[in-house]
């Protein structure tokens, strides 16, 4: 009778073992959304969109995502000077093309 208790109590206890804690740890990338990143410059007149995710929500690194004019999501790294430089292109050229503010002007008759 004591075998079938202490099996029945290792059962139990393998049940209740934080099993997917353990899986979540080892398994973080697969929350990643690049699994491989290019190191290619990328023009910035074809891209349409830039996203950077910083570590979090099960993966632990900075990722950037571009979107094209073609449709195409592409994966960079973030920490690359050509990536760094063409988010630098793109928030003078924001800036600059903000139009100016509307003023209106009193008529006078």
């Amino acid at each position: 009778m004591r075998p079938s208790l202490a099996a029945v109590l290792l059962l139990l206890a393998s049940c209740l073992a934080p099993g997917h804690g353990i899986l979540e740890a080892n398994y973080t990338s697969l929350k990643c959304k690049c699994s491989k990143t290019i190191s290619r410059p990328v023009h910035p007149n074809i891209i349409e969109r830039i996203q950077v995710t910083p570590p979090g929500n099960g993966c632990p690194k900075f990722e950037a995502l571009i979107w094209t004019r073609s449709k195409q999501i592409l994966c960079v790294n973030p920490q690359d000077r050509w990536f760094k430089m063409v988010l630098k292109y793109r928030r003078r050229k924001a800036l600059s093309s903000t139009p100016p503010a509307p003023v209106s002007k009193k008529r006078t008759t």
